[in-house]
């Protein structure tokens, strides 16, 4: 390419008017030093801010970020360098993948625009490594150039340049960069594909990469129909939080399993291939097996007749927990208090504290002209049977006087307008959207 400064102005143009801070990835490896050097060039200095994540897998990881830090200072740029750890599972490189995109997450602000440094290359690479895992259309569609992360953008200004050409510029500008030797072991799947297989592939195709980055993006307008069509199946499907099992399986095969990755996936929680033909079957499983599929440190459920998608479920305990007009809120959910306007709330707080039912468990709901189980209230609330061990049970001296979201019991409840308290628990509920990608 002659003109790579002119071609990356051009490709921050749309931009402009609505990025209020650029945040330029920097690691110091060839790819985002020309990015940098781009960018400062052709944006306003006050308005960038250059980032470096320091991974600690590399004995030289800080000699690193400090040239990192000296490459920025000598372009009078903002900077800020920030240690992770990484979670040697599995894939280290997963695992450092997902611990960058974390801290950028949390760093980002509204109005940002983060710009990563991958190139076509890059790109194919990961389209064969996909392929090779036997990845569908999503996963084939390789790297997006733009996408959310946290409450910003993030792009890839240069995702339609090759190595070579981030090479040959930074030759003629007369760059300094730093080689992290690990990108030369073969162990790793990725440095493997780079070093033996797309070298022979490039011999004897010369240029395929670009007919694979031709290919990506008719994948990515596949992936956009898919995700169109779960929209259209997700109104017919979808009850409240969840999807109604018999609209499920009135759905071909093919459209049952779209519309389950495209629910999990907008919810931010990842689901293989597997785990789909786990949850449809799941849906065919009788309501009293309560059966359950794990993704990850989330969970899909059936209860009567609907699948919802929640966090996995840690019991509270609430071990006589006082109750005041505060209320309670924990990570698995929020008891609201809040001044009744009408009578019928609960008529004073004073001694009432919070346990866990227990088995045996009657109280003498308001209107109901004898004492009834807490479990019989809960079937009839339509309270799934894995939410029921944490839901706050309210007692005065054991005796149980409220349940909150259910019933006041007789004798405790109020007689008079804005004289008592209207009890609500609201299990907590999984965010409607998140940033599952993770390139």
């Amino acid at each position: 390419m002659k003109d790579l400064q002119s071609y990356f102005d051009q490709q921050l143009k749309d931009r402009r008017s609505r990025v209020t801070r650029w945040v330029v990835g920097l690691s110091g490896g060839l790819d985002s030093v020309v990015l940098l050097h781009l960018a400062a060039r052709s944006l306003p200095a006050e308005q960038l801010l250059v980032v470096n994540i320091d991974h600690q897998l590399q004995s030289q990881s800080a000699q690193w970020s400090d040239f990192c830090g000296r490459l920025a200072g000598s372009l009078k740029l903002s900077f800020v360098s920030h240690k992770v750890v990484v979670d040697e599972g599995s894939s280290l490189e997963q695992a450092a993948r997902n611990a960058r995109y974390q801290l950028f997450g949390q760093l980002l602000q509204p109005g940002d625009c983060l710009l990563l440094a991958h190139h076509l290359d890059d790109q194919t690479e990961t389209m064969l490594f996909r392929l090779l895992r036997g990845a569908g259309v999503r996963g084939l569609a390789g790297i997006p150039d733009s996408r959310r992360l946290g409450q910003a953008e993030l792009y890839r200004p240069l995702l339609s340049i090759t190595r070579q050409q981030l090479h040959s510029w930074a030759q003629a500008q007369q760059l300094q960069w730093v080689d992290d030797p690990s990108n030369n072991d073969l162990r790793y799947d990725r440095n493997y594909l780079r070093h033996k297989v797309l070298p022979l592939l490039q011999a004897r195709w010369p240029g395929f990469s670009r007919r694979w980055a031709d290919t990506a993006g008719y994948l990515r307008d596949a992936e956009q129909l898919h995700r169109d069509l779960a929209e259209i199946d997700l109104h017919s499907v979808g009850s409240g939080d969840g999807l109604e099992c018999q609209a499920l399986l009135d759905l071909s095969r093919p459209r049952r399993a779209n519309l389950l990755r495209f629910w999990c996936l907008r919810a931010g929680v990842s689901i293989g291939e597997r785990q789909v033909k786990s949850v449809l079957q799941l849906i065919a499983a009788a309501d009293d097996r309560q059966p359950v599929v794990q993704l990850g440190a989330f969970q899909v459920r059936r209860y009567q007749g609907v699948i919802v998608l929640q966090p996995e479920q840690v019991d509270i305990e609430w071990g006589n927990w006082p109750l005041s007009e505060e209320g309670v809120q924990t990570a698995q959910g929020t008891l609201q208090v809040v001044r009744s306007v009408a009578p019928g709330g609960l008529k004073s707080l004073t001694g009432v504290t919070l346990r866990n039912r227990s088995d045996g468990d009657r109280c003498r709901p308001v209107g109901r002209g004898g004492s009834c189980s807490l479990k019989k209230l809960f079937q009839e609330h339509h309270i799934p049977a894995w939410q029921r061990s944490s839901w706050p049970v309210c007692v005065v001296d054991d005796e149980i006087v409220a349940l909150p979201g259910i019933c006041i019991c007789e004798g405790w409840q109020s007689e008079k307008k804005g004289s008592g308290f209207a009890l609500k628990w609201l299990p907590t509920a999984l965010s409607a959207r998140g940033d599952s990608d993770t390139l």
